[in-house]
């Protein structure tokens, strides 16, 4: 079996360590396509480390092609090693440089246009990154990425608030290294009380409801219709509710639960229809095939993004 090695010490979390690494091996042809992975609950044993984090990892990996996962056959790599542009080769770099060249001649730019706003994105790249927090490793999995959707310009990295606290009380220092500090507004009092004085600064950030999609359909339901939210967590459901309540959706009969519950179908089948966070997609995917169910799409709240923007483009 392929060796995993994950540093505790590191300022990257387990998430993105192990993801890293799998990704990796499979890119280089150090695991073959077809071969077998170890299960969730032998990796996360081997690395004595939380089942869910293996489970979101090997999540992102099928959603990117690298697995496929299927109920009996358990996790494999797939054919993806197969591509040679996905393949580390200097020759095949140059190929892609002439293929991003020619879209942009293509484009109407110019080369000259091409290299300033390179240069400028190079620098942004190279910027101190943000430290983004989350409670769990799916939660960081979905939610960093759209951070960084909505801040392109910006490197982000994630962390669990569990790892976060243990790295700190090895190492305050190494906040320095971060620009900003991110995490969610129920814990992000209390962590501008505690952090050194020289940590940088703390944004709380929330995700809400889709005010495009989400909201408008909630607003179209009748009268106590029966809604049930499917969170990776009650905390998250929680959270749901109360998004949907500062919005103005007051006139629904909203039911909460964890997608890993047993009684999640029992509850499916005794609501109108439902919504499922990605965290819980995440942990179930299965649910959302099901005709009831549908996705609860979410977005960065604007003041809190606002204020995340401000900082990362002030030099």
């Amino acid at each position: 079996m392929f060796r995993l090695t994950l540093q505790k010490e590191s300022n990257v979390s387990y998430h993105e360590q192990l993801y890293q690494q799998i990704a990796a091996s499979i890119r280089s042809g150090d695991l073959s396509p077809h071969e077998q992975l170890p299960t969730v609950r032998e990796l996360a044993a081997q690395l004595k480390i939380n089942y869910n984090t293996v489970r979101s990892v090997y999540l992102r990996l099928q959603q990117e092609g690298m697995v496929d996962s299927r109920q009996g056959r358990g996790t494999i790599v797939s054919n993806v090693v197969n591509d040679p542009l996905l393949t580390r080769n200097p020759a095949h770099l140059a190929l892609l440089a002439k293929e991003t060249l020619h879209k942009i001649k293509a484009m109407g730019y110019s080369l000259d246009e091409f290299s300033r706003v390179l240069s400028a994105v190079v620098q942004e790249v190279n910027q101190f990154p943000v430290l983004f927090l989350r409670f769990t490793e799916l939660e960081l999995a979905e939610y960093l990425r759209l951070v960084q959707y909505h801040l392109p310009s910006a490197m982000v990295e994630g962390r669990t608030l569990e790892d976060f606290t243990e790295r700190l009380e090895e190492d305050p220092s190494f906040l320095q290294a971060y620009k900003a500090i991110v995490t969610h507004p129920s814990v992000s009092m209390k962590m501008r009380q505690t952090l050194p004085r020289e940590a940088p600064p703390v944004v709380s950030l929330d995700f809400i409801p889709d005010p495009t999609t989400v909201i408008p359909a909630m607003e179209a339901y009748p009268r106590h219709t029966r809604v049930g939210l499917i969170c990776a967590t009650i905390r998250g459901a929680e959270g749901m509710i109360q998004d949907l309540h500062n919005a103005g959706i007051t006139h629904l009969e909203l039911r909460i639960i964890e997608a890993n519950h047993p009684d999640v179908f029992d509850m499916i089948a005794n609501c109108d229809v439902v919504y499922i966070s990605k965290p819980g997609y995440m942990m179930r995917p299965h649910l959302l095939t099901l005709p009831k169910v549908k996705e609860y799409q979410e977005i960065p709240d604007y003041h809190g993004i606002t204020n995340l923007r401000k900082i990362v483009t002030t030099q």
